[in-house]
């Protein structure tokens, strides 16, 4: 069979071994302990938009990034009440609040604090434009979009000659609270077989699709000698897991579930700003950018992973892993490097492998999460818009 079958059948068995719905679920490699202390590491994970693949090659730096693009489709809708901000108080009053506003609070104000931290700001700082100012925070923030867009200043870029950068993205729980939370998850584990487990998997979210995964050894693809040759053989996984957590937060102040609801719910102007490059197709439909959101993490700890195949690798096969193998091995991809995390493997006398993979005890790691079409994502946003738009038509 192919390396494409092999990566199958692991993860029906994966699914069914950790009680995973095909439904939702993805595959991350690679899988690094997370970092303790870092809630950025783990942030990036909710910040990657999916690719539309059973398994997502992960790379932190690339594809498509949800706060990114979630920016860029505010600055592409309009409030129903049109608000000139910068025109009223002037883009360097605009740049210096978004700088105190940044540097000052810690997290971020919510959309409805606005009005008042400008004002009292303001009587020091820009006392001709205090109450104008106040005025249009407070206009702004009855709106969805208005709200969404407020909401979000601190994190973006500060205008004028000396522009600084925004907060970055930030989500409500962290790396502590992940680990908490581990502490209390079940261990699990499973065992599979190539020559009984089905490699079907149509039926699944993503129809079958399953691209861009790495092969026997994460330096490679899966196309390489070494690679097919194990997946030809009869191999078997057995694994256990001291937690599995599925871990789930929302975002942080910067993202609006009603803008975004209303944003998804209505292709026309308004929200839509009818001369900007940002659409609704480009964005929510088939090409869009923003399809689908990880909407929570699979994360486990102690770890013990044995692959075994019937492989029988001659002494060049054997070179080839050994200088491939500091990226790690399938089907998690860590190399053995002291981050609590370590990966060996062994030939037998006929060339078999085994790869035993082991983790320590409360060190999280990141296996996978769980997609959603962005619909479904933002559907109960769709929902309470419909439900207020109707409402106000009726009071007309």
């Amino acid at each position: 069979m192919s390396f494409v079958d092999a990566q199958n059948k692991f993860y029906n068995a994966l699914c069914e071994g950790l009680g995973l719905s095909r439904q939702t679920f993805q595959i991350i490699q690679p899988s690094p302990p997370l970092i303790p202390g870092d809630n950025r590491f783990l942030w990036n994970y909710f910040n990657n938009i999916p690719v539309f693949s059973l398994t997502q090659n992960y790379i932190a730096s690339g594809g498509n990034q949800l706060f990114s693009d979630y920016s860029g489709l505010m600055s592409a809708l309009r409030p129903a009440e049109p608000i000139d901000l910068a025109a009223d108080i002037g883009e360097q009053t605009l740049s210096d609040f978004q700088t105190y506003v940044r540097t000052t609070f810690t997290p971020a104000p919510t959309a409805n604090q606005y009005p008042d931290i400008f004002f009292n700001w303001a009587l020091t700082n820009a006392p001709n434009v205090a109450n104008i100012g106040a005025g249009d925070f407070a206009t702004l923030v009855l709106d969805p979009i208005g709200a969404a867009q407020t909401a979000l200043m601190p994190y973006q870029p500060t205008r004028g000659p000396h522009p600084a950068p925004g907060l970055a993205p930030d989500w409500a729980l962290g790396y502590d609270q992940l680990v908490e939370q581990m502490r209390g998850a079940p261990a699990m584990s499973f065992t599979m077989a190539s020559n009984t487990t089905s490699s079907t998997v149509t039926d699944t979210w993503s129809g079958g699709s399953n691209s861009g995964f790495f092969g026997l050894f994460g330096s490679g693809d899966s196309t390489n000698k070494q690679t097919s040759d194990f997946a030809a053989s009869n191999f078997s996984v057995q694994a256990s897991f001291g937690h599995v957590l599925t871990f789930q937060t929302n975002a942080g102040l910067w993202y609006t579930s009603s803008a975004m609801g209303a944003a998804y719910s209505d292709h026309d102007s308004p929200p839509w700003r009818p001369d900007g490059v940002i659409q609704w197709d480009n964005t929510f439909g088939p090409n869009g950018n923003i399809q689908r959101v990880m909407a929570s993490l699979v994360a486990v700890d102690t770890m013990h992973v044995v692959v075994t195949a019937s492989t029988s690798y001659d002494e060049n096969d054997k070179t080839t892993i050994n200088h491939q193998s500091s990226g790690g091995l399938w089907p998690f991809y860590n190399a053995s490097n002291g981050n609590g995390m370590t990966t060996k493997y062994s030939f037998s006398d006929g060339g078999a492998i085994t790869i035993t993979i082991d983790s320590a005890p409360g060190v999280p790691i990141v296996i996978g999460g769980n997609v959603l079409p962005i619909g479904q994502f933002v559907g109960h946003a769709v929902t309470a818009f419909e439900r207020l738009r109707s409402r106000a038509l009726a009071n007309r």
